[in-house]
């Protein structure tokens, strides 16, 4: 039988912005003070281009920007013909470690006005990129269920989905980006809401005329919270056609050269990060289960430890010879 591609999820549709494609995190491997170097941004965004497989990039928001050194130098590197998208994820961690009040699922009202207060800015940088790159440059735009679920409530993150979505997005579907839940006597890695709260949310939040919303699971994110390879399998049967995207990371249940057990540190394959749950194996039976309607599937690692430069792709690049 032959092993299920991410090919095969590009349907027959004709252009490129209404088919599945492959969103890579690139970020997340890219060494540090990258956008400080001309020349080495240059060559790690041509690496990115010259691979045909890759139909567009995840953009994280940093400070309200999607580039530190603005739009035209982010438009400049990417793709033309990609079809990217945004996630406040970076934006909310880098928040959180400071202001326990602070997120979209708060039950502190000031914390959850000052994460509005950030998408409605990540908002505005996200169309301001599609003016320059065009309307299918940027497909979805990511969200979390941050705080802690200890300090958060379905309540308030569906009262924060339901502002969010009286926004003009256009055509950008909105994901809620599911990270481990928080479990009794689990120590978490985010600990933000359950699959089944954020589901609630979501339902009531959608409604006729405004944004699509749909979920986002992360393979490593899944098994961490239910400490299992399986959990991801639960996850995307819990949701079934709720799901809008999904992403491959790793995660391990023992030490690795870069990660403590069961941290979020986005591994590659074991093939390639020893430890590491996901293989090529259960990576592909996973890829078999995904509903074809997906807005994009995703790869998202982190780089080897002591590669440096374009090495640090290697990673990612060996899950898309695994899924593609």
């Amino acid at each position: 039988m032959t092993s299920p591609r991410l090919s095969d999820f590009s349907g027959s549709q004709e252009t490129k912005s209404t088919k599945t494609v492959i969103v890579y995190s690139a970020y997340n491997a890219a060494p540090v003070g990258l956008t400080e170097d001309n020349e080495a941004e240059d060559l790690w965004y041509a690496a990115l281009r010259s691979d045909s497989r890759i139909g567009g990039l995840e953009l994280p928001v940093f400070g309200g920007q999607l580039h530190p050194r603005g739009l035209a130098r982010l438009s400049n590197l990417l793709d033309p013909g990609w079809c990217n998208t945004v996630s406040a994820m970076s934006v909310t961690l880098t928040a959180t470690k400071t202001d326990h009040g602070y997120g979209l699922a708060s039950e502190d009202p000031a914390g959850r006005e000052r994460a509005l207060s950030d998408i409605a800015s990540a908002r505005m940088e996200t169309l301001r990129l599609q003016e320059r790159l065009g309307r299918t440059s940027v497909r979805a735009f990511a969200l979390q269920s941050a705080p802690r679920a200890d300090r958060s409530s379905v309540s308030a993150f569906t009262d924060s989905l339901s502002q969010i979505a009286c926004w003009d997005w256009g055509d950008i579907e909105l994901l809620v980006e599911h990270s481990d839940a928080l479990v009794p006597g689990q120590a978490p890695q985010k600990g933000y809401l359950t699959v089944e709260e954020e589901v609630v949310a979501v339902q009531s939040a959608t409604y006729s005329g405004g944004p699509r919303i749909r979920h986002l699971v992360n393979w490593g994110r899944s098994a961490i919270e239910g400490r299992s390879a399986t959990t991801p399998f639960e996850h995307i049967e819990k949701l079934g056609d709720r799901l809008g995207a999904f992403a491959f990371s790793g995660a391990a249940p023992v030490a690795t050269e870069r990660s403590a057990e069961w941290e979020d540190v986005h591994l590659g394959l074991a093939s390639d990060e020893p430890g590491s749950l996901l293989d090529s194996d259960g990576a592909r039976r996973l890829l078999a289960k995904l509903p074809n309607e997906l807005s994009y599937i995703g790869v998202k690692t982190g780089a080897a430890v002591g590669s440096r430069g374009t090495e640090r792709l290697h990673l990612g690049l060996s899950m898309l010879d695994t899924l593609c």
